[in-house]
């Protein structure tokens, strides 16, 4: 998997707010919640990244997630089909996501694990950004986790992004549990 790092710590764009203002479910809090999320009812593997990463095992959060699929007419590489998604992270415990040092580390960790996957129909780019927290009023930072595939019929990129966002959910719980062992210590 080829895995991009950007970082927009500082940038000059709008900020967004933790928990987001619009269609908010907090997953952790509410797991049934899941059922209203109308793509992760069409997308399995989208269901269960979300049902994973705001579970009890982790230590994240999702701010969102969304689904899109571009057929050839619309895709920039040729003939082939993607299917993407986006899901953008925090840590649950509210006092990690102040430093941006913590999202750096873990982008990097997750970089590290997911390039060990060869596939090179499957692509990711982890975006670190600012993020206002109103519970707590103050500024921090997420992270926004973009996974491309393509493939060669809508099927097929939709089945590779399928197993991709497998593999991310597979490092996200790998790094968390890093994370509680380090906090442990």
């Amino acid at each position: 998997m080829r895995v991009e790092i950007i970082d927009e710590a500082e940038s000059n764009e709008p900020v967004p707010v933790f928990p987001p203002e619009k269609n908010y479910l907090d997953l952790r809090a509410n797991p049934q919640d899941i059922g209203q999320i109308d793509e992760a009812r069409q997308y399995l593997p989208l269901r269960n990244f979300l049902a994973s990463v705001n579970g009890a095992e982790s230590i994240f959060a999702t701010a969102g997630a969304a689904t899109k699929s571009d057929s050839p007419a619309t895709v920039s590489a040729g003939s082939a089909y993607e299917f993407a998604s986006q899901a953008t992270i925090v840590f649950a415990a509210p006092g990690f996501n102040w430093e941006r040092k913590n999202y750096a580390g873990l982008a990097s960790g997750l970089k590290e694990l997911l390039e060990r996957d060869t596939a090179d129909a499957v692509r990711a780019a982890l975006r670190i950004s600012p993020c206002d927290f109103t519970a707590e009023s103050r500024r921090g930072f997420r992270l926004s986790i973009r996974l491309v595939a393509e493939g060669s019929s809508a099927q097929q990129a939709e089945f590779r992004w399928g197993l991709g966002l497998a593999r991310v959910q597979q490092a996200l719980l790998f790094r968390s549990r890093a994370l509680k062992q380090q906090i442990a210590r």
